[in-house]
């Protein structure tokens, strides 16, 4: 009776599984876990048909077994590590010089042209030294471009008209160089984007280095991860990902659209970039995505469970069942492997399709042994 009410257990957790529609993920594990199920279920079937069998309340007809046909299908095996979204333009903005701020002119959240005045520090120092040299330097403009009219009729020395070059040149200097000044006073934005932060208030004083801003450019946005150096000759440019976000439960797919040649000697790794839409939903900097590379993929390959593939001392081996007359017997099949992935393994050599592979009961099996399904 309890072995019924295991079986109608696992139909249970079956649809319940369904009805929920869990991710990819999640429906690997929940395969995973109802397959060591049937396995336990079957040798709790073993143990009772042997018993029954000791007593003489069954006739003994073979061992129970379950047997799947093998048919050819795609095959991919995935190079799966953990990436992050990463803007390409997120900047800490710093003011140029030290001083005081007088004026903030933005608040999180709003949207900046590139070169956007955010913040402006104290300037009335230099504003007025611009406005005191402003009439020397329209003199001596004026005194040069008269000295040079004279000159060039021949009236006057060189040395009058080098004097008044040099005097106009000089202040030019003088000028550009308070210009400059007035204009690192203004901390500006280095990129198009989004005010992300906003670190300083009016009245406080600022210096270069520390940042005052961040401005984020949300459109051009990628997702980055390091791989080990072992998947340097297995993962290229443009080859497939699926991107999947924890945080919204959802999948994208993407291609690399870059490949490191450099490996960190620290940690042995390398760089890989892949494509991000964000037209499709919005993604936050250094949001956790796992990336699944597609590393290898075949149109048609004949795959078994991982967990069926026995060991001999010959080699790997899988029992398949054979029909002789009206009984079916189990035979010992060698095969050969190539690439695995999740709970299953290409068979490149041993098997053809319509193989009936044991899946279940093929543990302790003879080579000849009747089976029975």
């Amino acid at each position: 009776m309890k072995y019924t009410h295991l079986v109608a257990a696992v139909v249970l957790m079956g649809l319940a599984a369904c009805e929920n529609k869990p991710s990819g993920s999640e429906k690997a594990q929940l395969l995973e876990e109802l397959r060591l199920q049937q396995i336990e279920l079957a040798a709790q079937i073993n143990a009772l048909e042997e018993e029954l069998m000791e007593t003489g309340e069954i006739p003994p007809s073979g061992r129970q077994v379950v047997a799947t046909d093998l048919q050819p299908g795609p095959f991919q095996t995935f190079v799966e590590v953990q990436g992050r979204v990463d803007a390409r333009e997120n900047v800490d903005v710093s003011a140029e010089s030290m001083g005081v701020v007088r004026a903030v002119n933005v608040r999180e959240g709003d949207k900046v042209a590139k070169g956007a005045v955010l913040a402006e520090l104290d300037n009335v120092l230099i504003k007025q030294g611009i406005s005191e040299l402003e009439p020397q330097l329209d003199f001596a403009k004026q005194l040069f471009e008269k000295q040079a009219d004279l000159w060039q009729q021949k009236i006057g020395s060189e040395v009058q008209y080098l004097n008044a070059k040099n005097q106009k040149e000089s202040l030019e200097g003088r000028m550009a160089s308070l210009q400059a000044q007035l204009k690192k006073t203004q901390i500006t934005a280095p990129v198009a984007g989004t005010v992300d932060a906003v670190n300083i208030k009016l009245g406080q004083s600022v210096s270069p280095g520390i940042p005052a801003f961040r401005v984020v450019n949300y459109n051009d946005m990628r997702v980055v991860a390091e791989l080990a150096e072992s998947y340097i000759a297995k993962v290229a440019e443009g080859d497939a990902v699926e991107l999947y976000f924890k945080d919204y439960d959802k999948e994208e797919a993407s291609k690399l659209v870059f490949t490191g040649r450099s490996i960190n000697q620290l940690n042995r790794t390398f760089r890989v970039e892949a494509a991000l839409d964000t037209r499709k939903a919005t993604y936050h900097p250094n949001m956790i995505v796992v990336l699944r590379i597609n590393d290898y993929s075949v149109d048609s390959a004949l795959t078994v469970p991982v967990n069926v593939l026995l060991r001999s001392e010959i080699g790997q081996y899988v029992m398949i069942a054979e029909q002789q007359g009206q009984q079916w017997v189990a035979r010992k099949r060698n095969i050969t492997t190539g690439r695995s992935y999740g709970a299953r393994t290409e068979v490149l050599s041993g098997l053809e399709p319509g193989d009936k592979l044991i899946t279940v009961g093929y543990t302790d099996l003879n080579d000849g042994q009747e089976i029975r399904f």
